[in-house]
């Protein structure tokens, strides 16, 4: 049987005729793909009887130690991940914003902010979401899919008080539950794999149907070892995870005695503001609480000069602020839930985190 060719145009006019199912492209001077410079090799790829257009990028993220200190990297240079917890919620849709300009608008709002990063949030998106995170240029730190019970008792209130250590291997045994988390968790991986944008998966959060998380790291790496994986974040830390991941609210900004792994504040933040004629209910959700619109900036400006840059500078990789926009009865946003107020000016607070991300 005659093998079918195929045909490759890189943007530039290169074409590259080939009848393998692989092909290697080795570009002249490489490009790489980052948030203040998201380059994409747009191309399209022809046999007699398809046409298609997509694009790659060049990234890579990892871990390298400077000065003593274990870091994580985008494209071999130690780099802070600073961010925004993105639950992805809106209320035109719940799940969904009523278009896509919905996506590029929270996208846009974090980096005039100065942020180059969202979490997704135990919530995975229409590709068109990542898409646009690839083309606007904001990393992706991904969630999988929590499908087991939670207990307020175990996952919240005791971790909350101190009690951060619990092996895993007992938790959640339903046979069927587990194979369900497995099963998706690698359709997630092979689902984002080719967006750039996507270069941290977190396995568990918070104990939330966590169950043998070093086996669960072992499978997630095996398939996809050019990603970072955070395999508990919050608490329940076991032994194999690519960052020492931790969830800080009711205190200060300090972490005693880090283990070798780069530092990742998985969560922190959650400040409060209720902006009047933009609430969804009368209930209030959030960590502290501030009565004005100029009190809730100065506050998150201290926090992150007070708190946030020391702990850079001493070589924390990862900051993840709670949150971008308020959801429903949770008022801890940057952004009202309608996304109709900016509960912070941009400008003041991207000056702030280009001290923070250099």
């Amino acid at each position: 049987t005659r093998a079918e060719k195929k045909i490759l145009t890189l943007e530039g006019g290169e074409r590259i005729e080939f009848t393998d199912d692989v092909i290697v492209i080795n570009p002249r001077e490489p490009h790489v793909w980052t948030p203040d410079d998201p380059y994409l090799y747009y191309f399209t790829l022809e046999t007699e009887r398809d046409r298609i257009e997509s694009y790659f990028a060049l990234r890579e993220v990892g871990a390298a130690e400077l000065d003593g200190v274990n870091r994580l990297t985008l494209n071999g240079e130690p780099y802070v991940f600073n961010g925004l917890l993105d639950q992805g919620y809106y209320p035109d849709g719940i799940f969904l914003p009523a278009t896509s300009e919905g996506y590029a608008y929270d996208i846009e709002f974090a980096k005039r902010c100065g942020f180059n990063m969202l979490r997704k949030h135990i919530k995975i998106e229409p590709q068109i979401f990542y898409h646009l995170c690839d083309r606007l240029g904001i990393l992706v730190l991904q969630d999988m899919i929590n499908n087991s019970d939670y207990s307020f008792i175990r996952d919240t209130a005791l971790p909350t008080v101190g009690v951060q250590r619990l092996p895993d291997g007992w938790l959640h045994r339903d046979r069927d539950s587990r194979e369900i988390f497995r099963r998706s968790m690698l359709e997630e991986a092979e689902l984002l794999y080719n967006s750039p944008s996507v270069v941290y998966y977190t396995v568990f959060n918070e104990g939330w149907g966590q169950f043998s998380s070093d086996e669960m790291y072992g499978i997630l790496k095996e398939y996809d070892p050019t990603r970072i994986i955070d395999s508990t974040s919050g608490w329940f830390r076991q032994s194999r995870s690519d960052v020492d991941s931790r969830h800080i609210y009711f205190k200060a900004l300090k972490v005693k005695n880090p283990d070798s792994r780069p530092l990742a504040i998985s969560e922190f933040g959650g400040y409060s503001y209720r902006c009047e004629g933009h609430l969804f209910s009368e209930e209030n959700y959030g960590y502290k609480s501030f009565e004005s619109r100029e009190a809730f900036e100065d506050a998150l400006v201290g926090l992150y000069e007070n708190e946030v840059a020391p702990l850079a500078s001493a070589g924390a990789s990862v900051f993840v602020y709670t949150q971008v926009s308020d959801v429903e009865d949770e008022t801890n946003g940057l952004l009202t839930y309608d996304r109709r107020v900016e509960k912070v000016d941009a400008e003041r607070i991207s000056a702030v985190m280009r001290k923070i991300s250099g």
